[in-house]
């Protein structure tokens, strides 16, 4: 693997701070910690970056030392209990920042799911004590460098992507009906962890698995595992999450069991439509919500339309709630180096549903799979 330049990485963050006249950023998204530091951190953490290019690590004490020993590429502060945000202060006054703009991660966008690690009510009013220092949002400053991918991530996602296919290559191998939810959970656990994946990010449950009329909660995106029994000529849904040196794979593509009915057919035809239509149009300069509009467009042809989510994926990297969002109302253009999970939801109650979460990047010209499993839905005979 090609190694990071995590120094680099906090300075290009300082002249994003100096563009937008922010003094320094007080990073608390674990996904912006994870890009700055390169060690894992599930506690609260804050990776301070001035404008002038000083970075600090402030970590909480019960898991410092760990995080010390695997080198966050910054010098760590400890602290305890209420002692995080006065510590703070007093390392920017001992750099000379008296007052100014403190940036922090306070206002993501419209996602249902908040990122890990977003700044609390409790820490924003803490901080809005210090009336020397403005408050402000900076989120965009570090999306914006988590937006398009070096190649030192590719290879990390791409690997993250192998651990996902051979997952799914051995559940496929091994699902039947009889099998419970839980059991086909173990299997992809298992087979992730075998192959490097240390860390099932999702919060959604972690590696879920839904089955027949569990796959068609109405605009339903949780799966989470149950010992309901797999059943012949249903739908099944695989979305699990492997993780290789913090970056992230969200991974579903579905299973039938048996042979499908006429409806349910109709409902693999329209997916898979809108799958290949959606891809095909992503190539750099295309504007986002346009190849949105074109797989929405064929949801509304088949007359499934109420049975979707009119959007088709979110970022992908060290964290995936970050740009590029895949919806109508986004007017930027795809460009190339961005990474993010492609993805199709279609759950009609009573027939069932059908999920896609699928690794994808922006090449030179067009879309390319970071994963290898065909985006389709994928059959077992029984």
């Amino acid at each position: 693997m090609n190694k990071i330049d995590f120094r680099k990485r906090q300075l290009a963050l300082a002249e994003n701070l100096r563009k937008e006249n922010i003094d320094a950023y007080l990073v608390t998204r674990q996904g912006g910690l994870h890009y700055l530091c390169g060690v894992f951190m599930p506690w609260r953490g804050v990776a301070l970056v001035t404008r002038n290019g000083d970075a600090i690590l402030f970590y909480w004490c019960g898991d410092s030392s760990r995080v010390i020993q695997d080198d966050p590429h910054m010098e760590v502060i400890e602290y305890d209990g209420n002692e995080l945000f006065p510590k703070i202060i007093s390392h920017l006054r001992s750099l000379g920042i008296m007052s100014g703009r403190l940036g922090v991660d306070l206002i993501l966008g419209g996602n249902a799911q908040i990122a890990p690690g977003m700044l609390t009510a409790s820490e924003y009013l803490e901080l809005s004590g210090y009336k020397e220092y403005q408050i402000v949002n900076a989120v965009k400053c570090l999306d914006d460098l988590l937006l398009i991918k070096e190649d030192a991530e590719l290879e990390r996602l791409r690997k993250a992507a192998e651990i996902a296919d051979y997952g799914y290559e051995q559940a496929l191998s091994s699902i039947h009906p009889g099998m419970t939810e839980n059991q086909v959970a173990g299997i992809l656990e298992k087979a992730t962890r075998d192959r490097g994946s240390y860390w099932a990010w999702s919060v959604t449950a972690g590696t879920e698995v839904g089955s027949g009329p569990r796959t068609a909660f109405s605009h339903g995106v949780t799966q989470i595992a149950t010992d309901r029994q797999l059943r012949e000529n249903e739908f099944v849904i695989l979305d699990f999450h492997p993780c290789f040196d913090l970056y992230l794979c969200d991974f579903s593509v579905p299973v039938f069991l048996g042979t499908p009915n006429e409806e349910q057919r109709i409902l693999i035809e329209c997916w898979e439509e809108a799958v290949n239509t959606v891809f095909s149009h992503i190539s750099p300069g295309v504007v986002i919500a346009d190849a949105v509009a074109a797989g929405i467009e064929v949801y509304r042809r088949y007359g499934l339309y109420e049975y979707c989510l009119p959007r088709f994926g979110h970022g992908l990297g060290v964290c995936v709630r970050t740009p590029p969002s895949l919806n109508l109302n986004n007017r930027n253009t795809f460009q190339k180096g961005m990474t993010f999970a492609f993805g199709a939801h279609l759950y009609k109650p009573g027939v069932g549903g059908l999920r896609l979460e699928y690794p994808v990047a922006v090449g030179e010209k067009s879309a390319i799979q970071i994963a290898s499993t065909p985006m389709k839905v994928h059959f077992v005979s029984c």
